[in-house]
């Protein structure tokens, strides 16, 4: 059957049905490690956030056969239990990689998916990393057909939950070895579930759509391999998936698959994006713009008469938060990000709490900034151009593109493992676990079992 004669959702379950761990280039494996550690530390600085307790209520309320690994957590539960709290905690704090081909965050809507199901299928650390590689070329091939090529994302969906759910089917589906018709099926049963919009974000509703992508994309994949069945048009029928969710689509960017693999693309528009600050991408520049600044010209908070700062037009829609109360609200609020660096001359972990955005002092010097869209700025760069005018006359301009941990801007060994061990750390992780789980991780080639790093991965009671 040729790719012409295909549907859409057949299309991926050829490229899906193709993929092994063999083929895959040294530094694509590469990739897909990092980009696993990152995921993993994030998560674990969030599994003490109060989020966590809903979630567990719920899963406990739930229940299922203890097949997978609740992180932080330590207890067992069923795979898409584990999916769902996994994949939300691991979004929580916004602080995880990200990809403007579909204007979404890659790892957090598959790696939990993969854990999970790594867990009950006893998968190798080679499997893991494979059905990686085939999730997230899922998400490029679709991210290029509705996003980059289409206006999904411009209608107000949060591609996270929607293309990310197909990136986790995707994974789940070689990881459960389903054949041709069942990953066909699979596709077909995630289109009649997969959502999330963006007037969520800033609430806790936002991470819950990567959560969800996970759980969906695990449970479509095993209601497929049991047999059930859906439509081999439902992404691209009359009535298609596709057409209902975006007025402007092409699904000829869905192929070419792995040439050249997503995750290996070098620019901030078309990589994957790793971050320094937990924050959403839109912008996050503005973070480094203004510590230069600061470096350059030795002002302090003090100094400001105002601020000014432009940004993509369209990033307005996420940037929404322009009095921030909350640190879920803080995380949309370029306004909170100059005012933050200024006050604390930084912006990690620490200033993202309620307390820290609730500050007298930042919320003062919040007022002080205003936003503005600047049609100078498209979303390949996410550029943010600062003005400072400072109270002895001086005024200070800085153009800052692209952000660390960007494709083009990338953090090298030493600071990927210091992030990974501030997140651990943050999140109740001891120095020894640390290095364990860091270890493991950054060999996971060579693991049988994904079992050693989850017991490394609970906090102490």
């Amino acid at each position: 059957m040729t790719q012409n004669s295909q549907t859409l959702s057949e299309r991926l379950a050829t490229f899906v049905q193709g993929v092994r761990y063999a083929d895959l280039p040294d530094y694509a494996v590469a990739k897909a490690k990092t980009c696993i550690l990152d995921w993993v530390g994030v998560a674990m600085a969030a599994s003490r956030d109060d989020v966590t307790r809903p979630l567990r209520a719920y899963v406990d309320a739930v229940g299922g056969a203890p097949d997978a690994t609740l992180l932080g957590v330590g207890t067992r539960t069923s795979v898409t239990n584990a999916a769902l709290y996994n994949g939300t905690v691991g979004h929580l704090l916004d602080f995880d990689d990200t990809n403007q081909i579909f204007i979404g965050h890659a790892s957090a809507v598959i790696v939990p998916a993969i854990f999970a199901l790594a867990e009950m299928t006893h998968a190798t650390g080679k499997d893991i990393i494979a059905a990686y590689m085939v999730g997230s070329e899922v998400q490029w091939k679709l991210g290029e057909a509705l996003v980059n090529a289409g206006d999904h994302y411009a209608l107000g969906w949060h591609s996270t939950g929607t293309v990310g759910a197909f990136g986790a089917a995707a994974a789940a589906a070689w990881l459960l070895k389903l054949d041709h018709r069942q990953t066909t099926m699979a596709f077909g049963l995630v289109a009649s579930e997969a959502g999330g919009f963006q007037e969520q974000f800033g609430t806790h509703a936002k991470p819950f759509h990567a959560g969800r992508s996970n759980e969906v994309g695990v449970r479509a994949a095993l209601l497929a391999k049991a047999g059930l069945t859906s439509a081999r048009t439902a992404l691209d029928g009359k009535v298609g998936y596709f057409g209902l969710i975006s007025n402007r689509y092409s699904a000829d960017k869905i192929g070419n698959f792995g040439k050249p693999w997503g995750i290996l693309e070098s620019t901030f528009a078309r990589g994957i994006n790793l971050k320094a600050h937990p924050v959403c991408a839109s912008g996050v520049g503005g973070i480094e713009g203004m510590q230069e600044l600061i470096a350059e010209h030795g002002f302090s908070a003090a100094d400001v008469e105002s601020i000014r700062c432009g940004v993509r037009p369209g990033s307005l829609n996420i940037l929404a938060h322009h009095q921030p109360q909350t640190g879920l609200q803080a995380k949309f609020s370029v306004e909170y990000w100059m005012a933050a660096t200024l006050v604390y001359g930084k912006l990690g972990l620490e200033q993202i709490t309620d307390e820290a955005v609730q500050n007298p002092a930042v919320q003062a010097l919040i007022k002080k900034v205003q936003v503005d869209p600047d049609e100078s700025i498209d979303v390949s760069k996410a550029r943010v151009n600062i003005s400072v005018q400072l109270k002895d006359g001086r005024s200070l301009q800085k153009t800052y593109y692209p952000a660390k941990g960007a494709a083009d801007n990338p953090m090298n060994l030493e600071e990927l493992t210091r992030k990974f061990g501030e997140c651990l750390a943050w999140g109740g992780i001891g120095k020894a676990q640390i290095l364990q789980a860091q270890n493991i991780l950054l060999s996971l080639e060579r693991e049988e079992s994904i079992r050693g790093l989850m017991k490394h991965l609970v906090l102490a009671a």
